[in-house]
């Protein structure tokens, strides 16, 4: 009996230690089948760049209400989208505010979309409504098509401003006053990759 129960705890760790390293091999192997046969992998990440303010760092004043209610947008640039894009859909937003109770909607700032599929970004000072690119702008929260800077309110604390910049394998053709969330759904099943970058601003 003394045996048995010295000898149980070590085989059933013994087993484990036996069943853990299959399915490690299992699961290796199920990875390299999928790559071998077109499975599952995840598209490509847009490398997203924009001037005078690191990503997660704070957005100078020049760009937000703090400097002017109509502040003009960054310079941004991007790369890395893959040979399938037809066109680029920028997006910016503060994710922070909470709207109605909705556990989804946040403040939309700024929505760029049919950009063509060469732009390497988008120059300082986009101007309100379409572009001579044919690029268009959908209002934003305030009701306009053009780029509206960080605000968040004083004392609010620091609010994460997210800049996300999408690849599309199709132009989406919409007029410009489609809404933000006609303009999500067209872009659904379209999107070939992505990139985010975030600015800080607060208020005291």
């Amino acid at each position: 009996m003394r045996f048995r129960k010295v000898l149980a705890p070590r085989l059933v760790t013994t087993l484990v230690t036996a069943a853990a390293l299959l399915a490690s091999v299992a699961i290796a192997g199920a990875q390299d089948k999928g790559k071998k046969k077109g499975g599952f992998q995840l598209p490509p990440m847009i490398h997203v760049t924009i001037a005078y303010f690191a990503d997660g760092g704070r957005v100078p004043n020049k760009y937000t209400c703090a400097a002017s209610p109509t502040s003009p947008s960054p310079a941004m640039t991007w790369s890395g989208a893959p040979a399938t894009t037809q066109s680029y859909v920028v997006i910016l937003h503060d994710p922070d505010p909470v709207l109605g109770g909705s556990a989804t909607n946040d403040v939309l700032h700024w929505a760029i979309f049919d950009i063509p599929a060469d732009a390497k970004g988008l120059p300082e000072g986009v101007k309100a409504g379409e572009q001579p690119d044919g690029s268009r702008q959908i209002n934003n929260i305030a009701g306009n098509p053009v780029y509206m800077g960080p605000c968040a309110p004083p004392g609010h604390g620091d609010h994460h401003y997210t800049f996300e910049v999408y690849a599309l394998n199709a132009k989406l053709g919409l007029p410009a006053s489609t809404s933000r969330a006609d303009l999500m759904n067209a872009m659904n099943g379209k999107v070939v990759a992505k990139g985010v970058y975030i600015g800080i601003f607060g208020q005291k």
